[in-house]
């Protein structure tokens, strides 16, 4: 077997161009299918990104009754101790209170139902980046008494930045809530319908305007890799007492993950598509070698080699050619895919004014998730080794007549 394996890989470098040829079409093929798959899951990466962002966080604690009633009336104590053991968690990047309820937002002419978001001001623009939406006034900072509107609810109350919002409301347990808030900035929130409705105040302010004192209705927890949110959710949920649960962004969004999924099976139906046309361009090449050979194998055989020996020995350079190729391919797909991660492809006219329509930015993002470049190197691999099936046989049939006068 030693010898079989010496002699296969002294026939690749006897003819370097022929060689080098089949190499290319391995490494080609694995660059374009990782390629292809880095651009599909950089946009869902990038659309789940924003997507949390805009609103929910990868997890969140609530009361369980709460998603499903969401009244303050479902709301929950939770320590400072809790928070502490989250953010010490591996994965965790950032943890943030919220305590969410509605009231009537009025002027002296017009009122309008609003949904009221107490928030604690730093940890909040970490994770949707609010005071880069400001655009006009300036965001909030912690324990302010002022409140900044999204910029759809201001124009409907005609109010400005120093005016004075009217809020009524009622409070945790009934309650009456009201007061004034000077409106210290004003927003453009990316999707229509929060920028018609939401009201942002300090959560120490919310607390003390709904009389819900200490009290949360979301504990909200950010990461930096989406793929962690179920591990997140298992220990997150052991440090939680009886009556809370911890929701990832699939729970509360399942109408995303429905469409991401949807998309992948058609991007899967299209790689399909690729790997017949890559297995049909690696088998073309792999028969114009082996056709090529034809009176070298014919004399091989003639002065004695056995066709097994001969066909093992083929067998073994088709095999150096899917392992170096593929490797090859493995390193040359990562650093290509690299680029384009750190250089994303920006999107221009239509196409571009409708994504940042969404709040999303104008680009094409890539993944450089791990899993994506092996599964498309094993797969190609795969390939390379299905195809030595012809160039097996056609030895097997080889006639030594026929060979010698090709």
């Amino acid at each position: 077997m030693t010898t079989n394996i010496k002699l296969a890989w002294r026939n690749l470098w006897r003819n370097r161009r022929r060689t080098l040829i089949a190499l290319s079409s391995v490494i080609f093929s694995v660059l374009l299918a990782s390629w292809m798959r880095s651009m599909q899951e950089g946009s869902y990466e990038s659309m789940i990104d924003n997507v949390v962002k805009y609103y929910s966080g990868y997890l969140q604690v609530q009361d369980t009754a709460y998603w499903e009633e969401r009244t303050l009336e479902n709301s929950m104590e939770l320590s400072p101790g809790l928070k502490r053991e989250i953010e010490n968690i591996e994965d965790v990047t950032l943890v943030s209170h919220r305590l969410e309820s509605y009231a009537l937002a009025a002027n002296h002419q017009h009122s309008k139902p609003a949904m009221v978001l107490g928030i604690e001001p730093e940890s909040e623009d970490r994770i949707t980046a609010i005071s880069r939406r400001i655009i006009q006034g300036s965001f909030l900072q912690a324990g302010d008494k002022s409140v900044v509107l999204g910029k759809g609810l201001a124009d409907f109350l005609n109010m400005s930045v120093g005016d004075t919002l009217v809020m009524i409301g009622q409070g945790y347990r009934g309650i009456s809530a009201n007061g004034l808030f000077s409106i210290k900035g004003i927003m453009a929130h990316p999707n229509p319908e929060f920028d018609k409705r939401l009201v942002f105040m300090d959560i120490e302010t919310a607390r003390e305007f709904y009389s819900a004192y200490n009290l949360s209705t979301s504990l909200v927890i950010m990461t930096d890799d989406h793929y962690q949110t179920e591990h997140l959710k298992t220990d997150i949920g052991n440090l939680l007492s009886p009556g809370k649960t911890v929701l990832t962004w699939i729970d509360m969004q399942p109408e995303l993950e429905q469409l991401i999924q949807s998309d992948r099976m058609g991007g899967i139906i299209m790689l399909g598509i690729l790997y017949m046309v890559i297995a049909f361009g690696m088998f073309s090449v792999i028969m114009m070698m082996v056709k090529e050979r034809q009176r070298e194998f014919g004399v091989i055989h003639a002065v004695g080699m056995k066709k097994r020996k001969l066909a093992v020995v083929v067998f073994f350079e088709t095999l150096f050619i899917g392992i170096i190729g593929c490797s090859v391919g493995l390193l040359v797909s990562y650093l290509f895919c690299s680029w384009f991660y750190h250089h994303p492809i920006p999107l221009t006219g239509e196409m571009a004014s409708a994504t940042e329509q969404y709040g999303m930015e104008p680009y094409m993002f890539f993944s450089l998730s791990p899993a994506l470049f092996y599964n498309q190197m094993i797969l190609v691999f795969f390939i390379s080794i299905f195809i030595t099936i012809f160039p097996v046989y056609n030895i097997y049939r080889l006639k030594i007549t026929t060979a010698l006068r090709a």
